[in-house]
């Protein structure tokens, strides 16, 4: 998908505007564990995995934001390359692992058979599913659960997201959340706790890449994921 100079202004600052609203939750987090520390003088109180995994977090977003701000800037179609779905997962399953711990929760990994590459931009499909699960374990709607990151094929494609029990979220509200982005502080009601700048950043990077995340259902689990499309070369990247 490209865009005109002004589009891509108003789509870049709005952007901007939710990552800086959502930065605002790592930061405060880690600025209260070191001013406990602080005032106590017990630096046993401060939680050094957890400071470590809302940095981590900031950073992530900061970078995937500065990748999906140069993919809406640039005036060229995005270089598409055969990517193994499969062996990027597990990448990003590691990313997410430290958080996932964090929040007392489950990941589970489900790639169900055997897939063909796809079509796609390799270091931004990873920004893009790193962000959506990021956004999607700090926000999830009861302590203790489990999610899973999931690729699955549909007669469209193979679907690639994360899921777990987010069965309040539903397309009419990722439209208005897609449309409110960077103009309310919490534009996705049907998740709490964030500003939904993980989702954004990830819907900007995979709009460059010719598709879209949008709600999906998978094994009675909801959440949000992408279609991609098969390659139809043989070798894997």
């Amino acid at each position: 998908m490209q865009y005109t100079g002004a589009t891509h202004s108003e789509e870049a600052l709005r952007l901007l505007a939710s990552v800086a609203e959502q930065l605002k939750f790592p930061l405060t987090s880690i600025l209260r564990k070191a001013e406990l520390g602080t005032l106590t003088g017990d630096l046993s109180l401060v939680d050094a995995n957890a400071i470590q995994m809302h940095a981590n977090a900031a950073l992530t977003l900061v970078d995937s934001y500065l990748l999906g701000l140069q993919l809406l800037s640039s005036q060229q179609s995005l270089p598409l390359e055969p990517v193994s779905v499969s062996s990027l997962l597990v990448d990003v399953a590691h990313e997410l692992q430290a958080m996932a711990k964090q929040y007392d929760m489950k990941l589970e990994l489900h790639i169900g058979g055997k897939y063909e590459p796809v079509m796609a931009h390799r270091a931004g499909l990873r920004a893009a599913l790193v962000s959506l699960g990021y956004a999607l374990v700090e926000s999830y709607p009861h302590a203790g659960g489990h999610i899973r990151l999931a690729v699955h094929r549909t007669p469209h494609g193979i679907v690639t997201g994360v899921y777990g029990d987010y069965q309040q979220i539903n397309a009419a509200q990722w439209r208005t959340a897609l449309d409110l982005k960077g103009k309310a502080a919490q534009p996705f009601t049907a998740l709490t706790g964030n500003a939904g700048a993980g989702l954004f950043v990830a819907e900007a990077i995979l709009q460059a890449m010719e598709t879209r995340l949008r709600v999906s259902k998978y094994q009675k689990q909801k959440g949000l994921a992408t279609t991609l499309q098969p390659s139809q070369q043989l070798h894997f990247v």
